[in-house]
């Protein structure tokens, strides 16, 4: 029996595939696996975070925050349900499968913004860990690091499987000790204060702060979206597309929307000085202890895709190491990424760290949904994402054209902010929108119907 089809059943087993197609007999999974797992990854302190800005740092009220995390979380999970169903169909990595519109080494450049992405979003979750860790132990943040890079590095290093089943479990418990919390949150917060006006000033009025609020949560789900078809193209490729995208939708819609509009609660309360404070000052101990506890897992449960999917973009871009080297390189930067944050002011840089994030992934969606949808019309040879033949096609150029037409929209105060912005503060940051569309328009203009789509 080979090594590939025995790692079916198998969790306490290193993955042997790297970016190689998955094949028939290697397939497993049910759908079911995929809502448990982005469940799992987002039931976690980064997206209680995510949603304190709303409230805490932009001044909206709860219930104007509440409606544009809404917006922005159904746009993002739309996205991720699409990209999942990639996995079953194609049996390959995401960042494999966009090499079909950018060409191969086109698709160099999102590999490598991809890489960043991963380790990036593992030093931003990690200092969260070590926070909680600190909080519990009182430990010095060097030992809390080590060994919160230990634990993640390994589970990602082992791979698909036990990835999966980590999130199952883990899953469950992170809901049940939030579900204590939002308790509390939903039944302490100043839910009807209304726009604190002085914050609101700061990013061009309520309405700015709607469209940042917004973004930013959109920004959020754009973060997972090119990591997507990694945690389905294991699944049988008879699997019902129709429930891959349902699980990965509403998993991520009811989980990020849930904990953000808990964190947007918890900031109505009282100032924030680190992100531990949201609970911390808020909770009895005993419950703080237990939320703390939980904020160290579900800095797990995030930070073992962004090594995995890092690690896999590291052989995207040709990188010649095996799939557990590429995660222990991820692991190695993400922790001296960790080191600067956590000792300079992460709190300060993570609104900014979010928005940049989504500026080089809308263009690259726009391309991708555009190429399925009408170029390719839904059918690809799996060939032809290995064919270094076609080291550039159109999408590398229309990315390229989105990202500088949406320049002057940018706002990342004070590193840069665009001319619209400047001008026009009360539209907050739109750049997302603009990029994706003006690169979608783009693309299809420059791109032509594959021949198999025109045979379909």
């Amino acid at each position: 029996m080979s090594a590939e089809y025995d790692y079916q059943n198998q969790v306490l087993k290193i993955e042997p595939k790297g970016i190689e197609p998955i094949g028939p007999h290697e397939r497993h999974g049910k759908p079911f696996n995929i809502f448990t797992l982005w469940f799992g990854a987002n039931v976690e302190f980064a997206t209680l975070v995510t949603g304190a800005l709303a409230t805490g740092v932009f001044g909206l009220s709860f219930w104007q925050a509440a409606l544009a995390m809404l917006i922005g979380n159904v746009l993002g999970a739309l996205a991720l349900g699409l990209l999942s169903t990639f996995g079953p169909k194609f049996g390959v990595p995401q960042l494999i499968q966009s090499r079909k519109a950018f060409g191969y080494y086109g698709n160099f450049l999102p590999g490598v913004l991809n890489f960043f992405a991963g380790f990036s979003w593992f030093a931003v979750n990690t200092v969260l860990g070590v926070f909680a860790l600190q909080w519990l132990f009182g430990m010095t943040f060097a030992l809390g690091l080590a060994i919160m890079v230990v634990i993640q590095v390994i589970i990602a290093v082992y791979g698909y499987n036990l990835i999966h089943t980590l999130e199952r479990y883990l899953a469950i418990v992170l809901t049940a000790v939030f579900l204590i919390v939002s308790f509390y949150g939903f039944a302490h917060g100043h839910l009807g204060a209304p726009t604190n006006l002085k914050l609101a000033d700061y990013v061009g009025g309520p309405s700015g702060a709607f469209m940042l609020t917004l973004a930013i949560t959109f920004s959020y789900c754009l973060g997972w979206l090119a990591f997507a078809s990694d945690y389905t193209r294991y699944l049988p490729e008879k699997t019902s597309l129709r429930a891959v995208f349902g699980n990965a939708f509403w998993s991520l819609l009811i989980s990020a929307f849930w904990l953000e509009i808990l964190g947007a609660a918890l900031a109505t309360l009282k100032g924030i000085a680190v992100p531990t404070d949201l609970v911390t000052n808020l909770l009895p101990h005993s419950l703080g202890v237990v939320t703390m506890i939980a904020v160290v897992l579900g800095t797990i449960t995030a930070n073992v895709l962004n090594i995995y999917s890092g690690a896999l973009s590291s052989l995207v871009i040709d990188i010649p190491m095996h799939r557990w080297l590429g995660a222990v390189v991820v692991g190695v930067l993400g922790t001296i990424v960790s080191w600067y944050g956590g000792q300079h002011g992460y709190w300060a840089h993570y609104q900014s760290f979010l928005f940049l994030l989504g500026y080089w992934v809308a263009p690259w969606l726009a391309v991708v949904v555009v190429d399925y949808l009408f170029k390719a019309r839904g059918s690809y040879e799996t060939g032809e994402f290995y064919n270094r033949k076609k080291p550039f096609a159109a999408g590398i150029w229309a990315f390229l054209i989105g990202i500088v037409v949406s320049v002057p929209f940018m706002n990342q105060y004070p590193l840069y902010v665009g001319w619209f912005p400047t001008h026009y503060p009360q539209f907050g940051d739109i750049t997302y929108f603009v990029s994706f569309i003006v690169t979608a328009v783009v693309y299809y203009l420059m791109a032509k119907p594959s021949a198999q789509a025109k045979a379909a």
